[in-house]
């Protein structure tokens, strides 16, 4: 094989799709001039019951005289194009991919300057070329390949498809079905595709369609010959087109450079004359025309991201069902690098969120609470409607909501929590239904814990320093007994409990720590009635009333694992005195 014959067949292979041949042949129909381009499809079946089947491209642009022939169609890569812009396919290669369908045969009939020609090449690329009499408008390539009758069917849904996805937002109106669809009528020159708006012809024949996407939200840009629509609600696609024809469709985010981590999560299809593709059509080369059309893509996704809240908060404030939907969307701009920047100088006083009532919630609100947590809950319950009583912000649990907290917090060191893994609800048992010694032994601890802790009581984190200075504070300690049988294992084997003044709920123990800072001005010791040790020194009070109550202080005090040296030297000074 000739060194030209294996350039040609390399160039010819580099196609891994063969019928790209299609995407090709548009583009130098495009390149020509051409108002309008008609493909179609037909079988002819054959005794040896395969048949032939025949593809028609045919435009009407400007065709080819015998020295573009000679000097360009017939030659490697040799194109006028390479110093004009406005040609898309650079390389001249476009004739050439038609030999990757390995057809039988390609009939090229052309006509320029009076002239017209007709090339008839061989499956061994040979070719004869034969001058014509009748003139020829344009140029009309028909590739002939040989196949079963009941492969046609696929292969012309095949072709559909492909030339649909390299040429759906082609400028100019490509028409495509099979060749006994009927004729397509001469083009208006002021209307070229009312050539197919015939019955039937719109719809079955023009694949050309709108630059747009189907997403749940869009917006368009467009400035200096550049055209965007950018979408959110979808999954991540990104277009470009010249012309309108595809450049690249992909989902790989290698196409976006440097805008990966900024456009990556979005969709969107970007159009623009001055794109150009790689050699080997695997992604756009990233100049300064690239530059310039990812600008626009930016200015729309400013346009997108104010859409999107405004759709969420209209979507909170009528608490329809696609708010998760909303805030999921909203929570991946929130998640770019630039994103919280971008939200908190502008949305945090916006209804984005929902409680667990139904009611709008804002970021301020959650965030401003004095809570080492954010609670969720998905349904209202005695539980839940017991923190919301206190104004602890309860926010409806959805992924959307929780993706969106997570990007919120991230920064506040807060983490995201079940009510119930925070909070508990044991049943209080009221005063006059306790036993004589129990009463006499719950009245005695909070004497002496009040004298102990509540004057004294200082607590200090990263976050919290606090310490009384009046007297009052000692009242707001209370003691109190509860049943906690109903609950789970973990909660029932614990010796106390903490919880506001109200003594409407409790904190599980592992979060005490975290939340007493919160607690600390309506704090309530709720002690187990039905622990061993309570139950022990309830017995030990019939005859030791002051032991059993100091005993039972200390005990609590070492629950508690929040006070110092100083609150058991008290509390053993006041025991002292109630003994004396």
């Amino acid at each position: 094989m000739s060194l030209a014959d294996q350039a040609l067949a390399n160039l010819v292979d580099q196609f891994a799709r063969p019928l790209d041949f299609l995407r090709e042949l548009a583009q130098n129909a495009i390149d020509a001039g051409s108002p309008r381009i008609e493909v179609s499809v037909e079988h002819e079946p054959g005794e040896d019951g395969k048949g032939v089947t025949t593809i028609v491209v045919r435009d009407f642009g400007d065709g080819m005289d015998e020295a573009i022939i000679d000097q360009q169609l017939t030659r490697l890569f040799a194109s006028t194009k390479e110093d004009d812009l406005t040609k898309i396919g650079k390389f001249g290669i476009g004739f050439t991919s038609v030999f990757a369908i390995r057809p039988e045969a390609v009939l090229v009939r052309t006509g320029r300057h009076g002239e017209s020609w007709e090339l008839l090449f061989h499956a061994d690329r040979t070719f004869d070329k034969v001058r014509l009499d009748k003139p020829v408008v344009g140029t009309t390539i028909t590739v002939f390949k040989r196949m079963p009758q009941e492969r046609f069917r696929s292969f012309v849904e095949e072709c559909r498809s492909n030339l649909t996805f390299w040429c759906e937002h082609s400028d100019t109106p490509i028409a495509f079905g099979e060749a006994d669809a009927g004729p397509v009528s001469a083009p208006d020159p002021d209307d070229p595709f009312a050539a197919f708006a015939e019955p039937e012809a719109a719809e079955s024949r023009t694949i050309n369609r709108p630059l747009d996407l189907d997403v749940a939200l869009r917006v368009r840009h467009s400035e200096a010959g550049i055209e965007a629509v950018l979408g959110a609600g979808g999954p991540p696609r990104f277009g470009f087109y010249s012309g309108g024809l595809t450049l690249l469709s992909t989902t790989n985010t290698d196409a976006l450079g440097r805008y990966a981590e900024t456009l990556g999560h979005l969709t969107f299809k970007l159009k623009s004359d001055r794109l150009e593709h790689t050699l080997t059509r695997d992604n756009v080369i990233q100049d300064e025309a690239w530059e310039r059309a990812m600008e626009v893509v930016l200015t729309a996704r400013t346009a997108l991201r104010a859409a999107l809240v405004d759709r969420l908060e209209a979507a909170v404030d009528t608490n329809a069902p696609d708010v998760d939907t909303w805030q999921r969307l909203v929570a991946r701009e929130l998640g770019t690098p630039d994103g919280r920047a971008w939200f908190e100088r502008k949305h945090l006083e916006r209804n984005l969120f929902v409680d667990v009532r139904g009611r709008p919630l804002t970021p301020k609100a959650i965030l401003d609470t004095r809570t080492p947590d954010v609670l969720l809950a998905k349904t209202r319950d005695a539980l839940v409607e017991a923190v919301d009583a206190l104004s602890i912000p309860v926010v409806r649990d959805q992924p959307g909501a929780r993706e969106f907290l997570e990007h919120l917090t991230e920064k506040s060191r807060r983490s995201l929590r079940d009510v119930g893994d925070v909070f508990v609800l044991p049943q209080l048992v009221p005063h006059p239904e306790l036993s004589s010694l129990e009463q006499q032994l719950i009245t005695r601890v909070q004497d002496l814990l009040r004298a102990a802790v509540g004057l004294h009581v200082v607590f200090r984190s990263r976050r919290w320093s606090w310490e009384p200075e009046t007297d009052s504070w000692a009242n707001r300690l209370d003691v109190r007994v509860g049943d906690f049988g109903g609950l789970e294992r973990g909660a029932r084997e614990v010796l106390a409990l903490d919880g506001p003044k109200s003594g409407s709920v409790f904190l599980r123990p592992k979060r005490r720590r975290q939340w007493l800072p919160a607690f600390l001005s309506w704090r309530t010791l709720l002690v187990n009635r039905r622990h061993p040790l309570f139950r022990s020194w309830v017995l030990a009070s019939a005859d030791e009333p002051h032991a059993a109550a100091y005993g039972l202080s200390v005990a609590l005090l070492h629950t508690e694992d929040i006070e110092g040296e100083g609150a058991y030297r008290r509390l053993l000074q006041r025991a002292q005195e109630g003994l004396a």
